[in-house]
């Protein structure tokens, strides 16, 4: 099942997006955006996986917003749906592996630029999510070979009410002496910052 219907790739006012006020956002670099699904081997990539412990689809939907306040994904409550950035994927994935019935959602960023990402978590139902976040630096030549640096960070079991939003706050860069990193926003309370790994 994918979580970007069709018609929202093509809507002409998704480049219009309000700014993100109340957050604070890393100045953007002036860094190219991938123009194929090739350039994510050389410009890096980031995947946000989300997922809740039911039966079925997720109970929550998401919408990623990257640096330029571009966005990419679906909003369950409103029933609108993003994709305005250049190389980016979002679907449900309920491939049966481990024989249980749940699925998980998934947001693929293919050379994603550096700066601070605002992703959204919107809650059909009162429920806990958890949500990971990989991120691939560019590559660098480190020898006679091109490498990537690879991060992760992890949000486990976090409750969120029926119909009610939280804000995540992801901090990603192209360059591979930086980890991802994430912060989760919760009403007027600052930022607490989450813990991340290689």
């Amino acid at each position: 099942m994918v979580i970007i219907p069709t018609p929202a790739r093509s809507h002409a006012n998704f480049v219009h997006v309000p700014s993100l006020a109340g957050t604070r956002i890393r100045d953007v670099l002036d860094e190219l955006d991938p123009e194929d699904i090739g350039d994510c081997l050389s410009l890096g990539a980031l995947d946000i996986v989300f997922r809740t412990g039911n039966d079925g689809p997720p109970n929550v939907g998401v919408v990623l917003t990257d640096p330029r306040g571009r966005r990419i994904g679906f909003d369950p409550i409103t029933k609108r749906a993003w994709q305005a950035l250049p190389v980016a994927q979002g679907d449900i994935n309920c491939d049966d592996l481990g024989r249980t019935s749940t699925c998980w959602g998934i947001v693929q960023v293919c050379g994603p630029i550096s700066g601070t990402y605002k992703l959204e978590v919107i809650a059909l139902k009162t429920t806990a999510y958890s949500v990971s976040v990989l991120g691939r630096s560019k590559e660098v030549l480190d020898g006679n070979s091109l490498q990537s640096h690879f991060s992760k960070t992890d949000l486990n079991n976090l409750a969120i009410r029926k119909r009610s939003r939280e804000i995540v706050l992801l901090q990603y860069s192209r360059d591979p002496r930086e980890n991802v990193t994430a912060q989760l926003q919760r009403g007027h309370e600052s930022p607490s910052r989450l813990s991340s790994s290689d």
